[in-house]
């Protein structure tokens, strides 16, 4: 049984506690009233961003697959390149169709073809004006590749060596499709230099273009009349005589050896 001073005790712990907790709550209380409606406002406004984010995000992600979806429909260089006009905020894709329309470009002028074939319809050949046109629309298409891989790598042209080398290899051969053997060693120089060991096949092929150049610079030469070496005078040979007659006996000769088995074969009697 508790005594009268336990119970004392317990009610002075009682009244503590309650003064305690009542003084937290008042604090509680009175911190809300100071400091309650900025912190409301700080979580609202994070979470706020939070949501304005994830809808970015979203947005970005449906925006890059529509990007790429135009590939499957693209065909023309014209295609590509306003899928890279239309889409500078995604420069994977901006390059890309870049590139593509360089080498359908490239392709135009290697065949002499502007467009090919379609059933019933002839292909349109590359006349001289489509073909310079098609020379710098597809020089320009490569080097602006090249800028939007620099700029999406920061600057870094070694963090876009990959385009950057395909924009020098597509450059060179328009420089060579144009008779600039000095621009093609130029450019295929730079991606040698760019591609160095951690591409070595790329920078061997490279060297291997340079090398191929030599011999396309160099004209052929053909000899001249000097050079040449003396024609050399042939006596005919005069057949033997009586070569005719000889020839035409050998031809009796064998035709009545066809004709007397005939005559000599065993007549059937009754």
């Amino acid at each position: 049984m508790e005594t009268p001073a336990t119970d004392k005790k317990r009610l002075s712990q009682v009244q503590t506690q309650d003064l305690t907790e009542s003084r937290l709550n008042d604090d509680f209380v009175f911190w809300l009233k100071k400091h309650g409606m900025n912190t409301l406002l700080a979580v609202l406004i994070a979470a706020c961003a939070f949501l304005g984010y994830d809808y970015w995000r979203r947005k970005q992600v449906e925006g890059a697959s529509q990007v790429w979806s135009q590939f499957t429909v693209a065909q023309l260089p014209e295609d590509f390149e306003k899928i890279a006009k239309d889409n500078p905020d995604v420069p994977q894709a901006a390059m890309i169709a870049l590139l593509q329309a360089g080498d359908l470009r490239l392709r135009q002028i290697q065949s002499g073809v502007l467009v090919a074939a379609q059933g019933t319809t002839p292909a349109k050949p590359l006349d001289d004006a489509a073909r310079k046109i098609a020379q710098d629309a597809a020089d320009e298409n490569y080097t602006k590749a090249a800028e939007v891989a620099n700029t999406a790598a920061g600057g870094s042209r070694s963090g876009a060596a990959l385009v950057t080398l395909q924009s020098l290899f597509g450059r060179a051969a328009i420089a060579e499709s144009r008779g600039d053997m000095d621009g093609a060693r130029k450019f295929l120089g730079e991606a040698e230099k760019l591609a160095g060991e951690n591409w070595a096949p790329i920078a061997k092929l490279a060297k291997a273009r340079i090398d191929g150049l030599v011999a396309i610079a160099e004209p052929l030469k053909l000899p001249t009349n000097a050079e040449l070496p003396a024609p050399v005078s042939v006596t005919p040979v005069e057949p033997p005589a009586g070569g005719d007659a000889l020839f035409d006996s050998m031809i009796k000769a064998q035709e009545a050896a066809k004709q007397q088995p005939a005559a000599e074969a065993p007549k059937s009697g009754g």
